[in-house]
């Protein structure tokens, strides 16, 4: 068995060149209608999507799960997609079937600023923080900061359909790509001890990273470098 630090620790080697955490799956912001036939039928037949719930993320039965919860079908089929153990529990799980316990650094930074505790997170009661229930123009710069590290950005939190976040004439869609700076509404400061406050467009790895609040831009303090993006399938 091959380890180094890095990998032992499951740190994501993929290219990244948006301040998410980890890569967007742009693949999965096209509308049901502009998939091609194989993908909707890899989505159907292996992940029991409909149009419905593919073009309204969080109603799939498949996505309240992590990826290594899935069934062998549905974690071959989401392979195939081109998504990977982090980005599935980022952008499609967005950490939600986590147990508690499993949060820490940066994750629950988030989350508890989000106002989770553990006692809401294990209560089957349904209770929640008023976060839940205020869109993203609501939400304040620390509350915004907390919801891109679960790899939440405007759309995605106020439940919008792709249908009407996707510009047809372009074939993209017109939600946020995570390039460049990070926008002024988001204030990365809160992470600032936990060793995640966003990342240097096309680095790997995560570093050490601060932010310049002064000029709202992301600034690197360490970078991994020359490790192949193939290193990530080690993870899985």
């Amino acid at each position: 068995m091959c380890y180094f630090e890095a990998n032992w620790d499951k740190v994501d080697m993929n290219p990244n060149d948006t301040f998410f955490p980890h890569p967007m799956p742009w693949f999965r912001y096209k509308p049901w209608d502009q998939l091609s036939s194989v993908t909707q039928l890899l989505a159907t037949n292996m992940m029991g999507y409909t149009e419905e719930t593919w073009n309204d993320f969080g109603s799939a039965v498949v996505e309240k799960n992590t990826f290594l919860n899935l069934d062998p079908e549905q974690r071959e089929a989401a392979l195939e997609l081109g998504f990977y153990t982090h980005t599935w529990d980022c952008f499609q799980n967005h950490y939600q079937a986590y147990y508690w316990s499993s949060f820490h650094e940066d994750l629950r930074v988030a989350v508890e600023t989000l106002g989770w505790t553990e006692e809401m997170w294990k209560d089957n009661s349904g209770q929640k923080p008023p976060s839940e229930d205020t869109v993203w123009a609501d939400l304040t710069p620390e509350e915004k900061a907390a919801a891109t590290r679960l790899c939440y950005f405007q759309e995605l939190w106020d439940g919008d359909e792709i249908t009407t976040w996707y510009d047809y004439e372009t074939g993209k869609n017109t939600a946020v790509t995570g390039k460049g700076p990070v926008p002024n509404d988001i204030d990365l400061d809160i992470f600032q001890e936990t060793g995640y406050v966003g990342r240097d467009p096309g680095t790997v790895g995560a570093g050490v990273y601060t932010y310049n609040s002064s000029t709202k831009a992301v600034v690197s303090s360490s970078i991994l470098v020359g490790v192949a993006s193939v290193i990530a399938f080690l993870f899985f």
